[in-house]
Formats: structure tokens, C-alpha cells, sequence
């Protein structure tokens, strides 16, 4: 019993030819461009939907924000007192 073969199905040849093997791929990228064309229509493009989350900082995110801030502002500090103290008192000399 097990070697039957159902009727709904065809024994497949022991060799393909190769007129055979280009009529069977003809067909194959046929239905697949066919697939693709119905898949297309069915499915409208639409655009990728963009969901924005809001999350709290985090502890680590919060003290590097502190931190940057206050090197920021020292370091603005520190230029301003160097342009306007220590560079009008020096002299370039020339021998």
C-alpha cells in the first residue's frame, strides 16, 4: 500500500529534459511575478508608523547633564578671566 501512488498526484520522470527544466522555471517566474503583483495590490503601501516614547531620565543621564553644565559654565568663567586678566599683562618683547 505504501508504494501506490494517490491519482491526484503524477509519478515525476526519472530525467528532465532540458526543454522541460526552461518551461518549468517559464512557469515558476511566471506565478511568482503574479504572487508578487497580487500581494502588491491587496497590500497598499503605507507608511511606517513612528511611535515617540517619553522616558524619565535616568540617574546616570541626570548627573552627566549636571556635570557638562557646570564644566560648561566653569570653563566659560575660566576663558573670560584669562582673555580679559592675564592676556593684557603680557609682553612680547622683541631683541
Amino acid at each position: 500500500m505504501e508504494d501506490q501512488v494517490p491519482p491526484s498526484q503524477s509519478p515525476i520522470p526519472t530525467q528532465i529534459t532540458p526543454d522541460q527544466l526552461a518551461e518549468m522555471k517559464a512557469r515558476a517566474r511566471e506565478m511568482a511575478i503574479q504572487q508578487t503583483l497580487a500581494q502588491q495590490v491587496a497590500i497598499p503601501q503605507q507608511r511606517p508608523q513612528v511611535v515617540y516614547l517619553r522616558r524619565n531620565l535616568t540617574v546616570a543621564e541626570f548627573l552627566l547633564v549636571i556635570l557638562l553644565s557646570c564644566g560648561l559654565v566653569t570653563g566659560i568663567q575660566a576663558g573670560w578671566h584669562f582673555a580679559s586678566n592675564i592676556l593684557p599683562r603680557l609682553e612680547i618683547k622683541v631683541r
